[in-house]
C-alpha cells in the first residue's frame, strides 16, 4: 500500500525554496515529490491519501552523536534532574530505596542526571552527603555530563578506592582536607571505571555508567519510544563496549529496533575486537543496526572543567566545588604545580591516540572523537594532518569531532582543509552557557559552540543532544543554535547564531553526510527511504524564540509510522 502526502509544508532539504504539493510513499521508499495531480495518477486500488492541513513534512531527524542504549538504561536510575539542593537528593535517593522489595535491598542505588549549577550548595554532594541515604547500601549519583559521579563510604569501599590508591591516567579522585582520603568525587572514565567494577551486576551496564540490573532489552524498548516522539528515525550508540554491542545486536537479531542504529564502539573499552566479533554489522545494516566506526574519547567536561585546554580556566568564585585537576597536560603543556587553576587535562598520550587512529585507518573505519578543549580538538586535528600527509585520500572517512566545544577559529580553518566534520553540541549553549561563561570567562565563553564560524569556514556540521546528557529533543536543539540563549535567559555569543534551514540541515541532510547515508536518508527525493517526521507547523515560518514549541505530531520510519501524537 502505498500513502500520499499533500496539502502541508514540505520541506525537502534539497533546496529551501522548493515546496512540492505532494510526496507519494510505496513501499517503504519515496516513489513521487512534486505536483498533486501527478501523485494521485501514481495511486492504486488499496492506497491511501493523508491531509496534511497545513503540518510540516521533513525527512526524519538524524541524531549524529548520542548514546541510545545509555539513555535507556538511566530509566532504572533515579532521576535527580529536578532536584534543587543537596538535602532533595538526599531525600530523593531514600525514597527510591523504601520503595524497593527486600530481594534489591543491597543492590546498588543510582541516581543521574544532578547538576550542582542548579543546587542550592552549588557544589557536588560528598559521600558524607550520600551515607545519610545508606551506609550499608552502596549509593552512586552520576553528574548530568556523565563525565563524573559521586559514591558513598560503601561504594568507594567496595570500589576498592582508597587514600593508597593513586589517580589513574586521565582521571583523578576527589580528596578530603588531609589531601589524601576520597571524598566521593570520582571525574572521567578512566576513574569512573573502579566503580563500575565494584557495583559491577552481571549482564547490566554500558561503557559510560556502572553495572545497572536493567535488561538491555527494556532499555532499547524505553529509548526507542523517546527518541521516536521527537521524530529521529536514526540513533546512535557513540560509546559502545562489547557487552552494549552484543546487547544491540541481539535486538536487531530479534526485529526490536524501530529505528536506525549506528554504533560505534569505544577503543579504550575493548571495541577495537567488536568488528571481529560482529563481521555482520561491518557493511549494510542487518535488523536496522550497522556498525559505524570506533569511537575515541580525548578529554572531558567543560562544566567539570576537565575538558583540556589550551589555557587555564578562570578561578572558580562560588562554592566548594572539587578543585581542577592537576594530571599531566600532555605533549604541549608542562604538568601544573598542585593548587594552580588547571587547563583540564588529556584522556590519551599522543602515542595512544596514534595507535588508535592507525588501527582505524589500516581497518577503513570512520573515527568519531570526542574533543570538548581546545587542546584536545589540536590532539585530534594534528593526528590527522599526519595520517593526510601519508595517505590523502583518508579524507575519504569521513573525520568527526564530537562536541567541538572550544574548537578555535584557526582550528576550524584547519578542519576544513582536512575534510573534517564538527557534530556541535550546540543545545549545550542553553543547559549551560552561564557556566561556560564562568569557568572561561566572557571572550572564551561566548564562543562555545562555534556554529556561524564553523558554517562560514565552509565545514560540514552536524547538531547533537548527546542523550542521556540532554534530551533526544532536535527542535529544542535546532532553537538553541539559532537563538543562543542560556538557561538563566542570557546571550551567549549572538555572532554565533545560524538560521532555521542551517539548524534543520545539520540534524537532516548533513547528519545522514556524516554516516555515509547521504544517498539513502536525510532529504525527501524518489528512491530515498521513506523515514519522516510530521510536525505541527512549518519551522521555517517559525519565529525563531517559538521553534522548541513545535511538536512532533508523527514519525515515520521506512513507511511505517512508528509514533503519532
Amino acid at each position: 500500500m502505498a500513502t500520499l502526502f499533500h496539502h502541508g509544508s514540505i520541506l525537502t532539504m534539497t533546496d529551501q525554496d522548493e515546496r512540492p504539493e505532494s510526496v507519494l510513499v510505496r513501499d517503504g521508499l519515496i516513489e513521487h515529490v512534486g505536483p498533486l495531480a501527478e501523485g494521485r495518477a501514481l495511486l492504486r486500488e488499496g492506497d491511501e491519501e493523508v491531509d496534511l492541513d497545513g503540518a510540516a513534512l521533513l525527512p526524519g531527524f538524524i541524531d549524529p552523536h548520542g548514546h541510545l542504549l545509555t539513555h535507556g538504561m538511566m530509566a532504572a536510575c533515579v532521576d535527580l534532574a529536578e532536584v534543587r539542593s543537596i538535602d532533595e537528593m538526599v531525600a530523593a535517593l531514600r525514597e527510591e530505596l523504601a520503595r524497593r522489595p527486600d530481594a534489591d535491598a543491597d543492590r546498588a542505588l543510582i541516581g543521574v542526571r544532578y547538576d550542582p549549577a542548579l543546587l542550592a550548595e552549588h557544589r557536588h554532594p560528598t559521600r558524607h552527603d550520600l551515607d545519610r541515604v545508606s551506609t550499608t547500601v552502596p549509593v552512586f549519583v552520576l553528574h548530568r555530563s556523565v563525565h563524573m559521579g559521586v559514591g558513598s563510604t560503601e561504594t568507594l569501599r567496595r570500589s576498592a578506592i582508597t587514600a593508597e590508591l593513586p589517580d589513574p591516567e586521565g582521571g583523578r579522585f576527589g580528596r578530603e582536607a588531609d589531601g589524601r582520603t576520597p571524598d566521593g568525587y570520582i571525574e572521567e572514565l578512566s576513574a569512573l571505571a573502579a566503580v563500575g567494577r565494584g557495583l559491577a551486576v552481571e549482564g547490566g551496564g554500558t561503557a559510560l555508567i556502572p553495572g545497572l540490573a536493567i535488561d538491555p532489552a527494556e532499555a532499547l524498548r524505553l529509548a526507542q519510544q523517546d527518541y521516536l516522539r521527537h521524530g529521529i528515525t536514526t540513533a546512535q550508540e557513540g560509546a559502545a563496549d562489547p557487552a552494549a554491542v552484543d546487547a544491540l545486536a541481539a535486538a536487531a537479531q530479534a526485529g526490536a529496533l524501530d529505528l536506525d542504529v549506528v554504533a560505534y564502539p569505544l577503543m579504550s573499552h575493548g571495541g577495537a575486537g567488536c568488528f571481529a566479533d560482529h563481521p555482520e554489522l561491518a557493511g549494510a545494516y542487518r535488523g536496522n543496526l550497522r556498525l559505524g566506526g570506533y569511537k575515541i574519547i580525548l578529554d572531558g567536561s567543560p562544566q567539570a572543567r576537565s575538558a583540556w585546554m589550551s589555557s587555564p580556566y578562570e578561578p572558580l568564585e562560588e562554592g566548594p566545588v572539587p578543585a581542577d585537576a592537576t594530571a599531566e597536560a600532555g605533549a604541549d603543556a608542562a604538568a601544573e604545580e598542585p593548587g594552580a587553576c588547571a587547563c583540564g587535562y588529556p584522556a590519551l598520550r599522543d602515542e595512544e591516540l596514534a595507535g588508535y587512529v592507525d588501527l582505524a585507518v589500516e581497518q577503513g573505519r570512520q573515527l568519531i572523537v570526542h574533543c570538548n578543549g581546545d587542546a584536545a580538538a589540536e590532539q585530534w586535528i594534528r593526528a590527522w594532518e599526519q595520517v593526510l600527509e601519508r595517505d590523502p585520500a583518508a579524507s575519504r572517512m569521513r573525520p568527526v569531532m564530537i562536541h567541538a566545544q572550544t574548537v578555535r577559529p584557526d582550528q576550524i580553518l584547519r578542519m576544513a582543509r582536512a575534510d573534517m566534520i564538527a557534530s556541535i553540541f550546540a543545545v549545550h549553549v542553553y543547559f549551560w552557557g552561564d557556566v561556560h561563561l564562568r569557568n572561561l570567562g566572557p571572550v572564551r565563553g561566548r564562543r562555545i559552540s562555534p556554529t556561524r564560524t564553523a558554517l562560514d569556514a565552509g565545514l560540514r556540521v552536524t547538531l547533537h543532544q548527546d542523550a542521556p546528557v540532554t534530551p533526544p529533543d532536535m527542535m529544542l536543539t535546532i532553537w538553541a543554535a539559532v537563538n543562543r540563549i542560556s538557561r538563566e535567559g542570557r546571550p551567549i555569543g549572538l555572532e554565533q547564531r545560524i538560521s532555521t534551514w542551517e539548524a534543520l540541515r545539520a540534524v537532516t541532510a548533513d547528519a545522514a553526510h556524516q554516516y555515509g547515508e547521504e544517498d539513502s536518508k536525510g532529504t525527501i527525493r524518489p528512491g530515498i527511504r521513506a523515514d519522516l517526521v510530521v510536525l505541527d507547523r512549518d519551522p521555517l515560518a517559525t519565529a525563531p524564540e517559538q521553534l522548541r514549541d513545535i511538536r512532533v505530531l508523527r514519525t515515520i520510519k521506512d513507511g511505517r509510522t512508528v509514533h503519532r501524537a
